[in-house]
Formats: structure tokens, sequence, C-alpha cells
């Protein structure tokens, strides 16, 4: 069987159900698939990039571990103070969850604003935590509620989201709490005052 193809977004081809890894330099382009009752091979022009052996299963991947360790390293050098590399030093259990994210063909985009943002929320020890319980669990995801959960059995009430303007000088400001006691004294009635 001979096919014209195109990845999407990830470096996989779909063909027969399954997906089938290419190299990341051949994502969004056009290529030939042959298949035949044993292997499945992708061409761009007169090269073969990727050969697999042919799944009959249903919605498999069959990845190459030089197509992911190709992107992993591109990955790492395209933005070396990016969010990922802020959750490695944060967290860095971190990064064996992203690389089981990445060979299950995962948007790493996505799950790293959301890593990013419970890091924002909950800090590093939480976001431990909840990375091991998760890889222990053979989960290739943090849920979002496994810190929330661990705040409540703790007794701690989970954090309020604070969203500054993106103006200089405003995320580095310290602001001292007011003391709430003031406000009390504004309720009572005033002596002085006839009713």
């Amino acid at each position: 069987m001979l096919r014209a193809v195109v990845s999407g977004k990830t470096p996989y081809v779909h063909f027969d159900r399954n997906s089938y890894s290419i190299p990341h330099t051949h994502v969004r382009r056009p290529l030939t698939l042959l298949a035949s009752a044993t292997t499945v091979r992708l061409v761009a022009g007169a090269e073969e990039i990727a050969r697999h052996a042919r799944s009959y299963d249903t919605g498999q991947t069959i990845g190459d571990l030089a197509h992911l360790e190709g992107l992993l390293a591109v990955t790492r050098q395209a933005n070396p103070s990016s969010g990922r590399d802020r959750l490695r030093v944060a967290v860095p259990l971190i990064a064996t969850l992203l690389e089981h994210l990445a060979a299950r063909g995962e948007s790493l985009r996505v799950h790293t604003a959301r890593l990013l943002a419970l890091l924002d929320d909950y800090g590093p020890q939480e976001l431990t935590a909840a990375v091991a319980d998760a890889l222990a669990r053979g989960l290739a995801r943090v849920p979002s509620r496994t810190s929330s959960n661990r705040r409540r059995q703790r007794g701690q009430k989970p954090p309020i989201p604070l969203a500054l303007p993106d103006r200089p000088g405003v995320r580095d400001l310290d602001v001292t709490p007011h003391p709430l006691e003031s406000y009390d004294d504004l309720a009572r009635p005033d002596p002085d005052d006839p009713e």
C-alpha cells in the first residue's frame, strides 16, 4: 500500500488506527507511507526516514527511541530558560514525567503550563510530592486535584490565585498587610453618636 501522508503538530503519522513516529525534522512535511503486511516505512523524497513493524492493534503508538531522543535534544536547546527548565530546577522529578508525556506523544506545552501553574500555586515541595505520587501510580500526568487533596488532608485551604498586571515593578512590590482589628473598630457603635 502506498499513501501520501503529513503529520500533525507531533512527530507521528497516523495509519490504520495507529501512530508511527517520524524524526521531528519532518513534522508537517509531505511524506510517502509504504505499508506491507509486516512493515510500515515512511519516505521523504527518495530517503527512508522511518521503518516500523506494522501493528494490527488499535490506538497503539509505535515509536523509535532515536526519534524521541532527537526531539528532546532539540527541545532542550531551543529555549534554555523555558518553563520546562524552571520546572526541572524546582522539581527534578519532573524530567521523568515529561519524558513519559513525550513518549506518549502528548503536548508538552499544555502540560508544562499546567505544571507551572501548580508550582506557582502550591510550591516545589507539594508539586514534588504530587509528581512522585503520580509516577508511583503509573500516571503520566499530575492530576490538578492531587495538591488540593493533600492540603485539605492537612487542614489547609487551597490558595487563591492572584492575577497581577504585567507592568514593570508590580510583581516585585512588597505589600505589608493591614491589621484587620481596625476594621472591627469601624463596626462598633460610636458612644458619642446619639441614636
